[in-house]
């Protein structure tokens, strides 16, 4: 079963390892991690098993590449780069580092995952702070204007999600940071559902601040992902978990000094994670190679292709799609009117369609180096759990 333009096979296939039979579609969750990733872990390990530290430059080295890529995927300097254990810290540390004032406010959406709303709601509680979650219109868009018209002279943060996790809604960011651009609020974005298959160039989109954890579309492992900080977003964010390595004068340990680095290394406190950070760096090394654009398109592609083929079998779309008909980014939940979700969820599972039960329905999130294969085999996995009983 086929529908639209055929996705032809992409030879970076190869570099996952999945076992027969598994259409992987939840990359909006824990994407499966591909084998030059894979490799520079047992590397790296084997390396500190043979010399421990004796040749830490030589692992430095690699932790620092790794910064290389991440910020040429933003396309921003190095410098405005730090590498944080997950998307909930990394927003954290953008949280607490603003010198609130009670009474001051936040705007963000009715849809937030919970890291980017838990902080604020404790930091509110903490500070007498003022959160105005703003409703997404009834088809699940989120409205960049009404959003616009809650900030006021004592909004300090506009923080948004790129990509809605339950509904795929994908946010105006560069209207957002247009406006936002020349006041001194803070556009704080939680990055995770678009970086590596958006681009996301954050200075062109005048972000202050973004946060996403690797394990998503960046296709790294849990536990490591990046922090980016602006010009702006330097000057009024300040560091509060501190430690030998965020200092000026890291590695100076009879100098005892309290003054930050000048660059985003202040908010990495104390070791590193180098595996995590060399595995990272080696998955966002593929999408440059692919490209992300053509990353991008690809993975537009194949939502589109299973959007027109959930609709032909009865699927409702819960996805709120662009002008030309189909969702902006990877995510695509549905439902359909005569199965409930949680069954066809388990008749899915039980198929080897790995997916993710989700907002109003079912959630499929494709990657780039999917094709038409896994667009057939999943959409007949869905006509036989629609047929069968129960």
């Amino acid at each position: 079963m086929t529908h639209g333009n055929e996705i032809e096979p992409t030879p970076l296939r190869e570099e996952f390892e999945q076992r027969a039979g598994l259409v992987y579609f939840n990359h909006a969750g824990v994407a499966p991690l591909p084998r030059r990733s894979v490799r520079i872990i047992a590397k790296l390990a084997e390396h500190m098993a043979q010399h421990g530290a004796s040749r830490y430059h030589e692992l430095n080295a690699v932790h620092e590449g790794a910064r290389q890529r991440c910020a040429r995927l933003l396309d921003v300097p190095a410098r405005h780069i730090a590498f944080v254990p997950n998307t909930s810290e990394g927003l954290s540390f953008v949280g607490l580092g603003v010198d609130w004032h009670a009474g001051d406010e936040i705007v963000t959406t009715d849809q937030e995952f919970p890291s980017n709303i838990v902080i604020w709601l404790d930091l509110a509680r903490r500070h007498g702070l003022k959160v105005h979650q703003v409703p997404s219109g009834s088809n699940g868009r989120v409205d960049a204007l009404a959003l616009l018209e809650r900030v006021n002279a004592r909004t300090r943060v506009v923080t948004v999600s790129s990509v809605q996790f339950g509904t795929g809604a994908v946010v105006d960011l560069q209207r957002i940071g247009a406006a936002l651009r020349a006041t001194s609020t803070l556009f704080v974005v939680d990055g995770i559902q678009s970086l590596g298959i958006l681009p996301t160039y954050s200075a062109t989109l005048g972000i202050d601040a973004l946060c996403a954890d690797g394990h998503k579309w960046l296709l790294g492992p849990e536990g490591c992902g990046l922090l980016y900080l602006s010009e702006k977003g330097l000057e009024q964010i300040q560091p509060r978990v501190v430690g030998w390595h965020s200092v000026a004068n890291a590695g100076q340990y009879q100098h005892i000094c309290i003054d930050p680095r000048e660059d985003c290394r202040r908010f990495e406190a104390g070791s590193p994670n180098l595996l995590g950070a060399a595995a990272l760096g080696e998955s966002v090394g593929l999408l440059l190679e692919a490209g992300v654009e053509h990353v991008q398109e690809r993975v537009q592609r194949l939502v589109a292709a299973l959007t027109t083929g959930l609709r032909d079998l009865g699927c409702i779309i819960h996805t709120p799609v662009e002008q030309d008909g189909f969702p902006g980014a990877g995510i695509l939940v549905f439902s359909h009117p005569a199965k409930p979700s949680p069954v066809m969820h388990r008749e899915l599972t039980s198929r080897n369609i790995y997916h993710a039960l989700r907002g109003a329905g079912l959630r499929f999130s494709p990657h780039f180096y999917q094709d038409t294969r896994d667009v057939s085999l999943a959409l007949a996995a869905v006509a036989e759990a629609l047929s069968a009983q129960g």
